[in-house]
């Protein structure tokens, strides 16, 4: 009976060990201080036009990674972005002394080091680790971080490498008892993804007459099953959130429809009457046609008005709020001619480009949360030119 007990004792703790084990092995990395909501993360190890999904962070900046298959095959590379010999896949260039120990010739690999965050399919951060914060703005720093291989098989390399100080007197040119670096290699390859760590174990700091310098003496690169627990994660965003948002609403939204344009059209833009209009006008460096463009004339004096309706279109949305981050503060250069400026013109930011010299008058701003217009007078002055312009009544233009 007290066998029986044991047993099942060993047998509890056991199942107890394994599922602590599983618990601690599954701790996902995390963000410290995080607050940019769910993001997906991608890798380019092809480029970047066909990035790969491979995980996300969440809320509370919990990264977790799933890294998928890849089908060489189906895989276009380019120059930059390639398959390589496993000891040059791992960083294995030039050797003053090379010591192999094992490589396995037949096999290739990529290395990613660059790991993106999207939001909404647009770029707008980096996922970045270090066992030191230090490390990622000096390479001199001791400590380790991390990058990912894809293999196209299981394979071996492992060996030394050095380079010496280059020295005149030395025969051949090098001072084989000043070594410039020293780096070792034990990495083992499985087919699919990989880990390597990269450590920085030992550097020399210099002191010459021009100044002081740091060299990487001795680093190590090896393979390792798991995210190390010592690794650290920061976030490098370089995003405007509320674009970002904009630019997400705007895609959501209904194109305006040519029937709409047309039961819209204003007879007159100011004291101008319109004498044409053309709606869905093909328009230099701009993704969309769902616009409505109209011409206003008195005399010697024309304007000539685009509307555009950047919803629906991720490239016409992009558009929007880059014109609405270039007219967002007061600015003016002069030129030739006249000037350029941003400024607000009654409730709103307005880019202009005055040509005295001819008479000529371009004015740009976004409205309504959706259209970006365009206007380009002759014989109206600026401040005449936004007088006209206010009085289009977009507002009924978005009203069904």
């Amino acid at each position: 009976m007290k066998i029986k007990k044991w047993v099942l004792f060993l047998f509890v703790f056991t199942l107890f060990q394994s599922a602590k084990a599983q618990k601690m092995q599954s701790t996902s990395p995390k963000i410290e201080n995080y607050t940019k909501g769910e993001l997906e993360i991608k890798i380019a190890p092809f480029g970047l036009e066909n990035p790969i999904s491979v995980g996300k962070v969440t809320a509370d900046g919990t990264i977790h990674f799933d890294f998928p298959e890849i089908d060489l095959n189906a895989t276009e590379e380019t120059p930059f972005f390639s398959m390589q010999k496993m000891g040059r896949a791992v960083g294995m260039f030039v050797c003053h002394d090379k010591e192999v120990e094992q490589n396995t010739e037949t096999v290739e690999a990529i290395e990613i080091k660059d790991v993106f965050l999207y939001k909404y399919g647009q770029q707008v951060g980096a996922l970045l680790r270090a066992t030191q914060k230090e490390m990622l703005d000096d390479d001199f720093v001791i400590g380790s971080t991390i990058s990912w291989f894809y293999s196209n098989g299981e394979g071996e390399f492992k060996a030394n490498c050095t380079t010496y100080e280059d020295d005149e007197t030395a025969k051949d040119g090098l001072d084989r008892n000043t070594i410039r670096n020293k780096t070792s290699y034990n990495i083992s390859f499985k087919k699919g993804w990989n880990i390597v760590s990269h450590s920085l174990l030992e550097k020399k700091d210099i002191t010459t007459d021009t100044g002081q310098y740091s060299k990487r003496l001795i680093e190590q690169k090896e393979s390792v099953a798991n995210i190390p627990a010592t690794m650290n994660w920061y976030l490098n965003y370089w995003a405007n959130d509320e674009l970002i948002e904009i630019e997400h609403q705007l895609v959501e939204l209904k194109p305006i429809t040519k029937q709409h344009y047309e039961s819209w059209l204003p007879k007159k833009l100011g004291n101008l009457k319109r004498t044409s209009y053309e709606v869905g006008k093909k328009l230099e460096r701009m993704p969309t046609t769902n616009n409505v463009n109209l011409l206003f004339e008195k005399g010697a004096q024309k304007t000539d008005v685009t509307i555009v309706d950047c919803a629906g279109n991720k490239d016409a949305a992009s558009m929007y709020t880059l014109m609405k981050d270039m007219a967002s503060r007061d600015w003016k250069d002069k030129t030739e001619t006249g000037y350029r400026s941003a400024s607000k013109m009654d409730d709103k930011r307005v880019m202009i480009d005055y040509n005295e010299k001819e008479a000529k008058t371009l004015a740009s701003y976004i409205a309504n949360g959706r259209f970006l217009v365009k206007a380009e007078a002759t014989n109206v002055k600026p401040e005449e030119l936004w007088k006209h312009l206010k009085t289009l009544n977009l507002e009924t233009l978005i009203k069904e």
